[in-house]
C-alpha cells in the first residue's frame, strides 16, 4: 500500500503550486496524484493574464507572491518562463466603471503599484488599434503581463519533484476516508494512499471528493472562453493587454495576432455532478455556437474596437472556471474534517494566484497558520449550500459576469 503524509489531488495550476510550496517548507513526504496529465483541464485553458492590482485586494496579495515565485523558478530551474511583462491599459468611460478605476489608480499609488493616467496620444502610439472616447479614463499599470499556465504548471511540477514530491498521474482519486475524525487515506484507481493530510485541488470536480463526506464547497462549475485573431497588422508582439469595464472585454497579444475575451450577462454553468473526467469528451459550447458570445457582445467591444468586424479570428478556446459567489477563491482547512485542506474556486484567477495559494496553503498545512489572511477565503463563509441547484448556479454566472469591473 502506497503512503505519504500528505496526499494532494489534482496536477492543475493550485495543485503543484502547493506541492512546489511544500518542499520550501521542508516537506517531502507529499505525493501528487492526477488522473489525466497535468495541466489538461482548466490550468491548459486559461489566458494567463497576471495583474498586480485588481478590484480585489485579498486576491491582489496572493497573485503579487506569484510574480516572485516566477523568478525564483526562473533561478531554481535554470530556465525562462517566458513571462511577458507588457503592461495593462485599463479603460472607463461610464461615471461607475471611472470611480471604480480612479479609485484602483489610487490604490496603486498607496500601495507602490506602477501606474500612469495615460492620454489619447500614448494610446495610439501603443494600441493604434484602440479607439478611446474622449472623455474615457486611461491608466496603464506596467507590472502586469501574461504566461504561458501549461509552463507555469510543469515549473511547479519540476521544481517540486527535484525537492522528493512523488507526482504519479494516470491515478484517479474515487474518495477520501477518515476513521471518525482521523484522516487516514484516499481510495484511487490503483489501490490505497494511506495519508494523514489531503489537499483537494481537483478544480471543478472538487465537491465530487467532499461532498459524500458533507462538505459543500460554494461554487459552480462556469463556462470561460476567448477568441485568438491570425496574424496580422491588429497586433504585434509586446503591445499592452487592455481591460475596458464598460465593454467587458480585456485583450492581450497572443504569437503576432490578438487574444479576445469578452464577458457575458450570464454565462452557462453546469451541474459538477455530470462533468466526466476527460473534457475531451464534454461539450461546453455547442458546435456552431462558438461565436454567439462575441456578436452579442459586438456593439459594446466595437465601440473600442472598431476593427472586430473584420478581424480574422483562427482559434477559439473554452474551459471551466469554477467560480464562487464572490469572486473569492476556497482555500483553508475544512473544521469538521481536520487534515482536509481545500484549494479551490479559482474563479477566472488561478494562473496569477497561484503563488500566493500555494505558499498559503503549505504554511497553513506545515506550521498550522498561514502567512497569508485567508478571512476573505473561507470554505464556510457562505453557509450551507447546494452547488448544483439553479439558485446557486445564477450566483456564480453573476460572479462571472462581473469580472472584467
Amino acid at each position: 500500500m502506497n503512503k505519504a503524509a500528505i496526499v494532494i489531488i489534482g496536477g492543475g495550476l493550485l495543485g503543484t503550486s502547493v506541492a512546489y510550496h511544500l518542499t520550501r517548507r521542508g516537506a517531502c513526504d507529499v505525493i501528487l496524484l492526477e488522473r489525466l496529465g497535468l495541466a489538461t483541464a482548466a490550468s491548459s485553458q486559461a489566458a494567463g493574464l497576471m495583474f498586480a492590482i485588481s478590484s480585489k485586494p485579498a486576491v491582489d496579495r496572493l497573485s503579487r507572491v506569484t510574480f516572485k515565485v516566477i523568478d525564483a523558478l526562473e533561478e531554481q530551474l535554470g530556465d525562462h518562463l517566458d513571462f511577458h511583462r507588457v503592461g495593462t491599459v485599463r479603460l472607463a468611460e461610464t461615471g461607475k466603471s471611472r470611480s471604480t478605476l480612479e479609485a484602483l489608480y489610487a490604490r496603486s499609488q498607496q500601495e507602490g503599484i506602477s501606474a500612469e493616467i495615460v492620454n489619447e496620444a500614448w494610446l495610439f502610439e501603443n494600441l493604434p488599434w484602440l479607439t478611446a472616447g474622449s472623455d474615457a479614463l486611461s491608466v496603464f499599470f506596467a507590472d502586469d503581463g501574461y504566461i504561458d499556465p501549461y509552463r507555469l504548471v510543469a515549473a511547479y511540477a519540476r521544481a517540486a519533484k527535484r525537492s522528493g514530491v512523488r507526482i504519479e498521474t494516470g491515478v484517479a482519486v474515487k474518495s477520501i476516508r477518515f476513521d471518525g475524525k482521523r484522516m487516514v487515506a484516499v481510495q484511487t484507481s490503483k489501490g490505497m494512499f494511506q495519508c494523514e493530510k489531503v489537499v483537494v485541488a481537483a478544480g471543478a470536480w472538487s465537491n465530487n471528493l467532499t461532498m459524500p463526506l458533507g462538505i459543500s464547497l460554494p461554487m459552480t462549475p462556469v463556462r470561460s472562453h476567448f477568441w485568438i485573431t491570425a496574424p496580422g497588422p491588429l497586433s504585434y508582439k509586446n503591445q499592452p493587454m487592455t481591460v475596458h469595464a464598460d465593454a467587458g472585454a480585456y485583450t492581450r497579444p497572443e504569437v503576432n495576432g490578438m487574444l479576445l475575451g469578452v464577458q457575458e450577462a450570464f454565462s452557462p454553468t453546469f451541474d459538477y455532478r455530470i462533468l466526466p473526467d476527460d473534457m475531451d469528451t464534454f461539450t461546453i459550447t455547442e458546435n456552431g455556437h462558438e461565436w454567439d458570445a462575441l456578436i452579442e457582445a459586438e456593439p459594446r467591444v466595437s465601440r473600442f474596437f472598431p476593427g472586430l468586424n473584420s478581424a480574422r479570428f483562427e482559434s477559439y478556446v473554452t474551459g471551466l472556471s469554477a467560480y464562487t459567489p464572490d469572486g473569492h477563491f476556497i482555500l483553508g482547512e475544512i473544521d469538521e474534517r481536520p487534515g482536509l485542506y481545500v484549494a479551490a474556486g479559482c474563479c477566472g484567477s488561478g494562473v496569477m494566484s497561484s503563488g500566493g495559494i500555494g505558499d498559503a496553503l503549505a504554511g497553513l498545512i506545515i506550521e498550522g497558520e498561514s502567512p497569508h489572511n485567508l478571512m476573505p477565503f473561507r470554505p464556510d463563509r457562505f453557509g450551507i449550500v447546494d452547488p448544483a441547484s439553479t439558485e446557486f448556479q445564477m450566483l456564480c454566472a453573476k460572479a462571472r459576469a462581473r469580472k472584467a469591473e
